[in-house]
């Protein structure tokens, strides 16, 4: 058989991509990289918009080691992420399954199922927000009215420091599972059929086909979905902000709005630069930790 040398790339095909990709690198840099970089340094001074700044080295940080809403916020965010991370995933996987058995009946009716499920993640988080603040409302909302039409008393979902974090959590939920779903249809279409049909000739119900093939093979896209849900619950703001604003007491401060308030109500913007790092520094920690606990030992 004749060997056929591979064509090597023109250096002109280069020079094109790489002014093709110039504008969003000049972007990216612009916008990420700069101000993250801007950060780490004004992390390192004391800076009040209207009185200026100075330097005080590690001062912040020192500071943040005792700061008590900084470490309870924090603690509200890690509880935060163990009850909505894990079910945010469960639910992807069930909706798309669903998508999938309704493709096999109809694709029409597939197409509606995905864009029910799919439609929370095109609303506002503000509109969001808003809207499921009216509908937990104690005393006038949607949900405690029905709730008193069956003889149950009102819950105080965003007033009652040990049930409102759980109220956002049920938000989360309904609004990034959909988003996840898609991702999950995604990876559970690039599962060969195959592996479906010899399980179901060695004799695997339908439970055991789940178990040994699809979760095994859907191991890269949840590993990447529950780490987005991680990183992004770090980030949360609108939805806290909108909805409870850090209340009742501290009972709903996450990171997120700590920082804001941090940085535009106290006006300490290099405080709230030190918070920022400290969260890009806890990402990448638990980025890398999750990478290794799941990866395969024998990859």
């Amino acid at each position: 058989m004749e060997y056929v040398r591979p064509k090597r790339k023109k250096k002109g095909d280069m020079g094109v991509a790489f002014l093709f990709l110039l504008p969003s690198f000049l972007l990216l840099a612009l916008f990420v990289f700069w101000p993250m970089l801007d950060s780490v340094k004004m992390s390192f001074y004391d800076w009040h918009p209207l009185k200026g700044q100075s330097f005080i080295g590690l001062e912040n940080y020192k500071n943040l080691l005792k700061d008590d809403l900084w470490w309870t916020s924090l603690k509200n965010t890690v509880f935060y992420i163990l009850i909505n991370v894990f079910p945010i995933a469960v639910f992807a996987i069930i909706m798309a399954e669903l998508v999938l058995f309704a493709n096999k009946r109809s694709k029409t009716v597939s197409k509606l199922v995905r864009g029910i499920f799919f439609l929370p993640c095109a609303l506002s988080l503000v509109a969001t927000g808003v809207a499921w603040r009216f509908l937990m409302g104690t005393n006038y909302g949607i949900i405690n009215h029905f709730l008193n039409k069956l003889g149950i008393p009102s819950v105080g979902w965003l007033t009652d420091g040990r049930v409102a974090l759980i109220s956002m959590a049920i938000v989360t939920i309904w609004r990034w599972a959909g988003y996840y779903m898609v991702m999950v249809v995604a990876g559970r279409l690039e599962i060969s059929k195959e592996l479906y049909e010899a399980a179901e000739l060695d004799g695997a119900n339908a439970w055991e086909r789940f178990f040994s093939i699809t979760l095994p093979q859907l191991k890269p896209v949840l590993t990447y979905i529950i780490l987005m849900c991680v990183i992004g619950t770090f980030q949360e703001f609108d939805l806290v902000y909108t909805m409870t604003n850090g209340g009742p007491g501290t009972s709903t401060y996450l990171t997120g709005l700590t920082l804001y308030k941090t940085a535009f109500s106290s006006m300490k913007m290099g405080y709230s630069c030190t918070m920022a790092v400290f969260i890009f520094l806890l990402s990448i920690v638990i980025s890398v930790l999750q990478l290794k606990l799941t990866s395969d030992k024998d990859a």
